[in-house]
């Protein structure tokens, strides 16, 4: 049944695609446009990486952060609002079910823009392979579990698509330009970028770029990353089945 339900909700996104373009396609302008102006660059502002591999692997977490923060709330919140998941539960499917379709979604789309970014990164700029490919993808992987469990949560909170845009446009822009979106780290105050790293969005940053450039697993961002999954899957299943 979740395979089915997937698939329908992947035909949805395709027949209407506003989530997609504003949650993948602006990830990847704004990338293309970073790495034209700093693709290059090698300065110590970037971390002691080069500007290509410092603005790919922010990127990469953008994809992830857009759609749990923007392009699954407000699905999940139009849904609510339009009686479709009473619908789906009048109809027997299971409050999990609805969560790991949702959570399955957000990974296909998430993979999808990774994959894209990716490629074009790779054919423009000057791009350093990864030190760890296998560490990259779990850091990846972790932090899709992590946000898309959390959309679907705060889709469930909304009381409406709108509401979800709104607060999703706070999370989003508040987080991710102070962890490597925006201006190079060095430009920044210390404090307010060790806060902003222990976000979300930070975490996903790190558990993505460690690996990437030689420094390893970030466990601590691992093991964040997997219990922020956890929780929000359990309390969005839970919201689900009292609706």
């Amino acid at each position: 049944m979740t395979r089915e339900l997937v698939r329908t909700e992947i035909r949805l996104l395709l027949r209407e695609p506003v989530v997609l373009v504003v949650a993948l396609l602006f990830p990847m302008l704004m990338m293309a446009l970073l790495l034209a102006s700093f693709g290059d660059n090698d300065s110590e502002a970037f971390l002691g990486l080069g500007g290509a591999t410092f603005y790919v692997t922010s990127y990469l977490a953008a994809t992830v952060a857009a759609m749990g923060f923007m392009g699954t709330p407000t699905h999940v919140a139009a849904y609510r609002a339009g009686g479709v998941l009473r619908r789906f539960r009048a109809a027997g499917v299971p409050a999990a079910g609805i969560v790991l379709s949702q959570m399955a979604v957000t990974a296909v789309l998430s993979v999808a823009g990774a994959g894209i970014m990716l490629a074009m990164a790779g054919a423009g700029w000057d791009l350093e392979a990864p030190d760890s490919a296998a560490g990259v993808v779990l850091g990846f992987a972790d932090g899709v579990a992590a946000f898309a469990a959390a959309g679907v949560l705060l889709g469930t909170l909304l009381p409406t698509a709108r509401a979800a845009q709104g607060l999703g446009l706070v999370l989003f822009f508040g987080t991710f330009f102070l962890v490597g979106g925006g201006p190079p780290p060095e430009d920044l105050p210390d404090g307010l970028r060790t806060v902003a790293g222990w976000t979300p969005t930070g975490l996903l940053v790190d558990a993505i770029r460690e690996p990437w450039s030689g420094g390893g697993h970030d466990a601590a961002a691992l093991l964040a990353l997997a219990g922020t999954a956890a929780a929000c899957a359990v309390l969005a299943v839970r919201r689900l089945s009292s609706t």
